[in-house]
């Protein structure tokens, strides 16, 4: 994970460090809000998430959220203050979630990982497949990912082809097992958006996909088995398959 952190006290900002260290972060740190919005603007697409602190010199957090938010792609920022009183106005600026400082460790590392939650594009290039994980595009995006991440779900996106699944978290992994650790010619997952779920058959010739729809029982039945068969899968051909 690549986190932007923001932060003009020093000991603060060692304390951090040594944190995202240890947690197996990369970072880059500025020390005000100017600082803060070059980096995000020079590297933008990078940051997985932003530690945003408010009080600082030359530039505050609140100008700072108001710039990123015009001018960068979004990203996910966590606002921190020893003020509980910003709260509000912080997430009306901009501003994800908000955390009164100091917090502990272990209440900022569970809200760095509900933030940094990403959907899956799958990509079909030159006759050769990959995924990614993708930033979400927009706060609500975020929340929604968030909240299929609750009920062990996420998004996949088959770039290039308009086609977005709700899946098992894990089937991307097992899609990537078939088609590409297997050399299969078919994958085969279950769509559980709510609206129109149903057996999807992916072909690895071009990612068409056919998808036949499920009545409501037959649906229950078919996802109790393949909880089961992903659950396999489980970040194990993460390691194996290059992103």
């Amino acid at each position: 994970m690549d986190l932007l952190f923001i932060e003009d006290n020093t000991a603060t900002q060692a304390l951090l460090g040594m944190l995202m260290e240890s947690w197996g972060f990369t970072f880059d740190m500025a020390s005000n809000g100017h600082e803060a919005v070059e980096l995000a603007k020079s590297n933008e697409g990078k940051y997985d998430l932003c530690l945003m602190d408010t009080d600082m010199p030359i530039m505050d957090g609140f100008e700072a959220i108001k710039i990123i938010r015009r001018d960068v792609k979004y990203f996910p920022i966590l606002s921190l203050s020893a003020d509980f009183t910003y709260e509000k106005k912080l997430l009306e600026i901009g501003a994800d979630e908000f955390l009164v400082k100091p917090c502990h460790p272990d209440k900022l590392l569970i809200k760095i990982n509900e933030l940094a939650v990403k959907a899956f594009n799958f990509v079909f290039k030159e006759n050769a497949i990959s995924f990614k994980k993708e930033t979400p595009m927009n706060k609500e995006e975020l929340i929604e990912l968030r909240e299929l991440k609750k009920k062990g779900l996420t998004k996949l996106k088959l770039v290039g082809t308009g086609h977005t699944f709700i899946v098992h978290r894990n089937i991307q992994n097992k899609i990537s097992h078939d088609l590409i650790g297997k050399g299969k010619e078919l994958s085969v997952f279950i769509d559980r958006s709510e609206k129109e779920p149903g057996l999807c058959h992916l072909y690895k010739t071009n990612l068409h996909v056919t998808k036949d729809l499920f009545m409501p029982e037959e649906l229950e039945e078919a996802t109790k088995k393949e909880d089961q068969i992903a659950i396999k899968f489980d970040e194990v051909t993460d390691k194996k398959l290059p992103e």
